[in-house]
C-alpha cells in the first residue's frame, strides 16, 4: 500500500462530488456580514421585532417546502437540486443588498429559506449514493466531516476577514461585505454546476407519484423500529446552535467577558469545529457505535450545565468554545447511520422530512428557551443541557434494541 501524498490528505475522497461539495459549502457559507447584520438591519430602520421575524421568515419557509423540495430532488436529481439552492441564495443576497423596508428583507429571506429547503436532504442524498457508487458508503460519516468541516473553515475566515471590511460602521461598508459575500456565494454555485449525478442501479420508477415517495418515507418511520429510534435519538439530542449563538454575547458581558472575545471566540469555536467535524469518524473506529453516540450526543448536553455554571470569562469562553465546537461531532455520524436505512429512490424526500419534524421541534423549542432566558440566561442554558442529556439517555442506542 503506497503512501499518502500531502494531497491525498487533504482531499481524501479526489475531485469527486465530497470533495466539490465541501467547496461549496466553504465559499457559500463565507458570510463575511454576519457579525453586524444586525446592526445594518437596524440602520435600514428594522427594529428587533423585525430583526428577529427574518430568522422565523426563513424558518417557516424551510418548513413549508421542506418535503416538496425533497421530492423534486429525488424525481429531478438532487445535482440540480443544489444547483438550484445555490442560486437561489446568490438571489437573496443581492436583494440583501439593495433592500431598504423590512418587506424587500423579509422576500430575500423567503428565498433564503426556499433555498436551504432545496439543499437540505439532498447534500447526504448525492454524498451517500455517490460514495455508494465507488462502495465506499461506509465511509459517509468521514465524508459528511470532511463537508462540514469546509462550512466551519468558511465561518473561521469570514470572521476573521470580516472585521478588516467592516472596520467603520458604515453604510459602504456593510455593502462592500454583504456584496463580497454574494460574490463568494456565487463562486459556490459554479462550482455546484461541476457535480455530477450517481447513476445506481436503483432509479426511481417513471410512474412514481410525489406522493408515493413521501408515503415511503413515512412507512420507513413507521415500520422500521431501529431506524425510528435513530431518528428520534438524533431529534431529541439536537445541540440548540443556533439558540447558543443568540444567548451566549449577553452572558459573555453578564460574565464580565471582555468585548474582543465574541468575534474571537466564535472564531476558535469555528476552528474546534473543522476539527471535531474532520476526525468525527475516528471516535466510531475508536469507541465503537454504542459508545461513540452516546457520547456525540450527551457531551454538548454536559458542557451546557458546566457553561451555565462557570463564573470565570476566561474559563466560559473555554468551555463555549468546546460546546459550540464539539457541536460537529453529530452530523457526520448520524448522517451514515441514518443513511443506511433509506432507499436511493427517495433518500432526499425521507432526509426532508426528517429535517421538517426537526424544524418544528427546534421552533417550538426555541420559543421556550426565549421565554426561559427572558427570566434567567443561566436557567437557559440548564434547561438545554438537561434536554440533551436526558434525549442522549432515553434513546440511547443500543445495537440489540
Amino acid at each position: 500500500m503506497r503512501d499518502l501524498t500531502f494531497r491525498d490528505r487533504l482531499f481524501p475522497f479526489g475531485g469527486g462530488n465530497t470533495t466539490k461539495l465541501a467547496l461549496v459549502y466553504f465559499f457559500g457559507n463565507l458570510y463575511f456580514y454576519l457579525p453586524v447584520s444586525t446592526l445594518y438591519l437596524q440602520s435600514k430602520g428594522l427594529n428587533y421585532v423585525q430583526v428577529n421575524s427574518l430568522w422565523g421568515i426563513i424558518v417557516g419557509t424551510m418548513f413549508a417546502t421542506e418535503v416538496p423540495t425533497g421530492v423534486i430532488a429525488d424525481r429531478l436529481g438532487r445535482k440540480r437540486s443544489i444547483n438550484a439552492a445555490l442560486a437561489l441564495q446568490v438571489v437573496g443576497e443581492v436583494i440583501f443588498i439593495f433592500a431598504y423596508s423590512y418587506w424587500q428583507f423579509a422576500l430575500a429571506a423567503v428565498i433564503g429559506g426556499l433555498g436551504f429547503a432545496f439543499s437540505s436532504g439532498s447534500v447526504e442524498a448525492l454524498v451517500y449514493d455517490s460514495l455508494r457508487m465507488r462502495l465506499r458508503e461506509d465511509e459517509m460519516s468521514k465524508a459528511m466531516g470532511f463537508i462540514s468541516a469546509g462550512k466551519q473553515s468558511a465561518n473561521l475566515l469570514a470572521f476573521a476577514i470580516g472585521g478588516v471590511l467592516i472596520t467603520n460602521l458604515t453604510q459602504e461598508r456593510f455593502v462592500l461585505a454583504i456584496a463580497v459575500t454574494a460574490c463568494a456565494v456565487a463562486v459556490g454555485w459554479i462550482v455546484s454546476l461541476t457535480l455530477r449525478e450517481p447513476r445506481l442501479e436503483v432509479e426511481p420508477a417513471d410512474g412514481e407519484s410525489s406522493l408515493a415517495l413521501m408515503m415511503d418515507g413515512v412507512r420507513m418511520l413507521q415500520g422500521n423500529r431501529q431506524f425510528r429510534r435513530l431518528v428520534l435519538l438524533a431529534l431529541a439530542t439536537i445541540p440548540f446552535r443556533d439558540y447558543l449563538l443568540n444567548l451566549y454575547q449577553p452572558h459573555f458581558v453578564n460574565a464580565g467577558v471582555p468585548s474582543v472575545w465574541l468575534g474571537l471566540g466564535l472564531a476558535l469555536a469555528s476552528a474546534v469545529g473543522i476539527f471535531t467535524a474532520r476526525y468525527a469518524y475516528l471516535l466510531e473506529t475508536r469507541l465503537g457505535t454504542e459508545l461513540s453516540l452516546l457520547l456525540v450526543t450527551g457531551l454538548p448536553g454536559v458542557l451546557y450545565l458546566v457553561m451555565a455554571v462557570t463564573p470565570h470569562p476566561t474559563l466560559l469562553v473555554l468551555v463555549f468554545c468546546i460546546l459550540l465546537g464539539s457541536s460537529s461531532f453529530k452530523e457526520p455520524i448520524f448522517s451514515h447511520h441514518l443513511n443506511k436505512y433509506i432507499e436511493s429512490k427517495n433518500r432526499a424526500t425521507t432526509l426532508s422530512l426528517i429535517s421538517m419534524v426537526s424544524g418544528i421541534y427546534v421552533a417550538l423549542m426555541g420559543l421556550l428557551i426565549g421565554r426561559i432566558g427572558d427570566f434567567s440566561l443561566t436557567y437557559a442554558f440548564i434547561f438545554m443541557g438537561a434536554i440533551v442529556i436526558a434525549g442522549s439517555l432515553l434513546f440511547r442506542w443500543v445495537e440489540s434494541a
